[in-house]
């Protein structure tokens, strides 16, 4: 049985601990957070122990790999640490808090950089990944366009929060840089972007957009571009279209139900869920079993075929770009960020 020690009890914590629940071989064993009575809730669901902090749980002989999901200024610190206490990480996004610390971090971990998977969920979306698949096998030919539409029904997040959340490009897009990355197969080389204030002025205050559309280009010429938008007041909207020479293939949005009502005057559909979880919980539960996998069969060619570090800082380093672009209104070329953290 793989000891799991859970860092952070906030709410992508408590999603990764519900689905490690009942795990045939991965169990939930220490929670710490600032918050006792947070990391008790979730440690009395999983006849764990709480400790302490962070650092107790990396220290612990018993503990074979850890979840790091703390704020995400911690995260290159705990990681470091768990690394060289040869422990396998789960880290959620983003990498880190600033660019230079997510280089700097890649560097210091060398070796150890394999033994940490990163928390890109998306990736373990089951239509997303037949895409990626199609894509891989050259199905659709040769890439065209790649949509990425996602918006939410989220409620407006606090001032203190935004503050300190990097903004849409890192805080919620981060997800799509990694997606479009992934689906293409190959690297971004430019990236234009636009952000605007319209449907909630809190963002103006935090210095930041609530609405957001990026356009990449691949090294192949490909075109992607990402619809990114916090609320939507009509529900979850989560969808991709990739376009290519032999054909189309689409993950479609998912609605409430699947139920069709045809009357002589109109059709009715059900509407589209509320609740990101309704369409995101699939993904979250698969990549967590796969990293008790990871852990479970390290060095083997599948447990290895995960989103690592160096993936998370490719994502970082789009999402720099794309800040720049915005705020800049220019195209950015990824060159000129990727030389301002020097050679990994």
């Amino acid at each position: 049985m793989i000891s799991i020690g859970l860092i952070g009890a906030g709410r992508i914590a408590s999603v990764h601990a519900r689905h490690l629940q009942n795990h045939p071989f991965a169990r939930i064993v220490a929670v710490a957070d600032p918050l006792s009575t947070r990391a008790a809730a979730i440690a009395a669901q999983h006849n764990a122990r709480v400790l302490p902090n962070a650092e107790a749980i990396i220290a612990a002989d018993d503990i074979d790999a850890v979840i790091i999901a703390s704020s995400t200024e911690t995260h290159c610190p705990l990681m470091l640490a768990a690394v060289r206490a040869g422990k396998k990480v789960y880290c959620e996004k983003p990498l880190a808090s600033t660019l230079a610390e997510a280089g700097n971090t890649l560097r210091e971990l060398g070796e150890g950089q394999h033994q940490v998977m990163v928390g890109f969920n998306r990736r373990f979306d089951r239509n997303h990944a037949a895409i990626q698949a199609d894509i891989a096998q050259g199905r659709l030919g040769r890439l065209q366009t790649v949509q990425i539409t996602s918006r939410g029904p989220n409620a407006v997040p606090s001032l203190a929060y935004l503050r300190v959340s990097g903004g849409l490009f890192y805080d919620k897009m981060i997800h799509f840089f990694d997606l479009a990355r992934w689906l293409t197969g190959e690297e971004i080389t430019e990236v234009s972007a636009f952000g605007s204030v319209i449907a909630d002025p809190v963002f103006l205050e935090a210095n930041d957009v609530d609405t957001a559309m990026v356009t990449l280009r691949t090294a192949s010429g490909a075109l992607c571009q990402i619809d990114n938008a916090r609320r939507a007041v009509y529900g979850y909207d989560d969808r991709i279209e990739v376009f290519g020479t032999a054909g189309l293939a689409e993950s479609s949005r998912i609605t409430e139900g699947s139920v069709m009502r045809i009357f002589d005057d109109k059709v009715l559909t059900e509407g589209l869920p509320k609740d990101p979880m309704i369409r995101m919980a699939p993904s979250y539960a698969a990549a967590i079993r796969t990293f008790a996998q990871f852990v479970r069969d390290f060095g083997t060619p599948k447990a290895m075929a995960v989103p690592g570090v160096y993936d998370g800082l490719r994502a970082q380093i789009m999402a720099e770009a794309a800040t720049r672009a915005a705020a800049e209104r220019r195209i950015v070329a990824l060159e000129e960020v990727e030389a301002e953290i020097g050679s990994l």
